[in-house]
């Protein structure tokens, strides 16, 4: 699943936060339930059924750095249910 990460996402997203954040916003808008983003993991709920994998480079790259105060931009990754 292609989830996108839009510039809306990270003007609303809350640093330090691993369900508000931009990367979990942008889950819940691809009509993912409960994401959980952290630098180890990435969960959500789909289809009543919890999903986790480990968090793909490219997002926790962005969740450092936006929660550094690093300028981001908007970006896209596959999330692949395990």
């Amino acid at each position: 699943m292609k989830i996108v990460v839009t510039q809306q996402n990270i003007n609303k997203g809350l640093r330090g936060s691993c369900s508000s954040d931009p990367v979990s916003l942008a889950m819940k808008e691809a009509g993912l339930c409960s994401p959980w983003v952290s630098p180890a993991h990435i969960s959500w709920r789909s289809k009543s059924k919890d999903y986790t994998v480990p968090t793909p480079d490219e997002v926790l790259v962005f969740i450092k750095g936006f929660d550094n105060n690093v300028s981001v931009e908007p970006f896209e990754f596959e999330l692949e249910e395990a």
